[in-house]
């Protein structure tokens, strides 16, 4: 079994969206393109509220040994970037006149990836 994910405990008003705290690309993108649209613009706009002052938390830990609360805020962060182009460009999930989303392939080992 495992333990549920918390966030530190001044992010923890973001807690309904834990869902969103995956920690790879390919998770993130399923995550985006399987969602209601509504469920993307309530996390995006629940996130967006806190952006600057979870950068600015995030910014004091070092990516390759960020505790496991940080590190799950992290990759909200991360789903937050995944969702943007679905708000902002396309207003829909996934990619306009696009393939299938289970056709991309992330790199997950990718040299430029955060280590987190």
């Amino acid at each position: 079994m495992t333990t549920p994910q918390q966030l530190p405990a001044q992010f923890a008003h973001l807690s309904p969206f834990i869902g969103w705290s995956l920690a790879t690309e390919t998770e993130r993108t399923r995550m985006r393109n399987t969602s209601a649209m509504s469920d993307i613009i309530a996390f995006k706009d629940a996130m967006l509220a806190d952006v600057d002052a979870i950068v600015a938390y995030l910014n004091a830990f070092p990516l390759e040994a960020m505790p496991p609360r940080e590190a799950a805020l992290m990759h909200m962060l991360l789903s937050l970037a995944e969702v943007a182009p679905a708000v902002e460009a396309y207003n829909q999930p996934g990619v306009v006149d696009g393939y299938a989303f289970s056709r991309f392939a992330a790199d997950e080992n990718f040299i430029m990836r955060p280590p987190i």
